[in-house]
């Protein structure tokens, strides 16, 4: 069989589906190239929708990874679910197929590395591989290092068994690719109400709104002001565990992944009146903004966030205790 006009090699057969196909010698490799094309067809198609239908919430995503200069957040948010969809049915009709090969390796082994980078780091962040804004398991579960890992197994198959004549044409398929995509990006975005900026304010007081656009954030000093003062209520957004090792002292345990089981419980003692203080650790940490955000919506309205609270009140050496809340086991 000949793909765009010249040979194509294992991968390129795979394509043929013909009776006679069945009965060449190494068949068997072909259908299962075949195979596994379509399912990273599949996958990268699935990977885009979201992030496409989604771009604020998926650049939240691409910041959280604390690599990219804030300027260029934004506009890779727009252009990379794009250019997946581009991949994805590159993969699922054969069309520039050594170029979609080649660029789905790429982003595969980019993706495995931005992970291991910030595991090393000890950040723990949604990956934004197959959703925007949250969705999935934690990144520390170990859970995505697998996936990611037989996804690029899969490319890296695909790769092996690709004709050397394909590359020729995969150097100038590529950028076009990559080019499209971020025409069709950029032209979509315009064209949408809720068109995202190319450049964005990834700043802390930019992040921590509320739906109206209010700021919601409150500074370290006026934070130790309610604390000594005992005129408020701080809440701890991280996981329970979390909690338990170290948390400011007095504060209340809710967290974000719990919060329609314990919420009644956590605050049936509090006045919507009261100053409530949410935190969580570290800068990019959203669970401090959703708890706040869910406790506005619930009525508590003068409920604002410390942002990387736990960090700030360590090293400022304020109050902390640990062990878990009362009344929790």
């Amino acid at each position: 069989m000949t793909l765009n006009g010249s040979s194509g090699g294992p991968l390129a057969d795979a394509l043929d589906s013909s009776p006679a196909a069945a009965h060449r010698p190494g068949s068997r490799l072909r259908a299962a190239l075949l195979a596994a094309r379509l399912l990273m067809a599949v996958i990268f198609i699935y990977a885009s929708i979201e992030k496409i239908a989604n771009p604020a919430a998926f650049a939240k995503d691409v910041y959280n990874y604390q690599i990219l200069p804030d300027a260029l957040v934004n506009l890779t948010a727009l252009v990379l679910p794009w250019l997946e969809l581009a991949l994805g049915l590159s993969l699922l009709t054969g069309i520039w197929l050594p170029g979609a090969v080649l660029m789905v390796n790429a982003l595969l082994i980019l993706f495995l590395a931005a992970f291991v980078f910030n595991l090393a780091r000890g950040l723990d962040v949604n990956c934004g591989c197959v959703g925007a804004g949250g969705v999935g398991p934690s990144m520390s579960s170990g859970w995505y290092l697998l996936r990611d890992l037989g996804f690029l197994l899969l490319g890296a198959f695909l790769f092996m068994f690709e004709s050397k004549a394909a590359w020729k044409r995969a150097a100038w398929q590529v950028p076009v690719l990559v080019i499209l995509s971020a025409a069709v990006a950029l032209a979509v975005n315009a064209l949408r109400a809720d068109r995202l900026p190319l450049v964005g304010d990834w700043s802390a007081a930019a992040r921590i709104k509320s739906a109206t656009g209010e700021r919601i954030d409150i500074s370290l000093t006026e934070a130790q002001k309610l604390f000594s003062s005992n005129a408020g209520a701080f809440i701890d957004a991280r996981p329970g565990e979390d909690y338990s090792r170290g948390h400011i002292q007095g504060a209340r345990s809710l967290p974000w992944g719990e919060v329609d089981l314990k919420f009644m419980d956590v605050t049936q003692d509090l006045d919507f009146e009261t100053p409530i203080v949410t935190y969580c650790d570290g800068e990019t940490c959203e669970l401090s903004h959703n708890l706040a955000l869910f406790l506005r919506e619930a009525g508590f309205l003068n409920t604002r966030v410390l942002v990387n609270g736990w960090k700030l009140w360590q090293q400022s050496g304020l109050p902390v205790a640990s062990g878990t809340p009362p009344g929790q086991p």
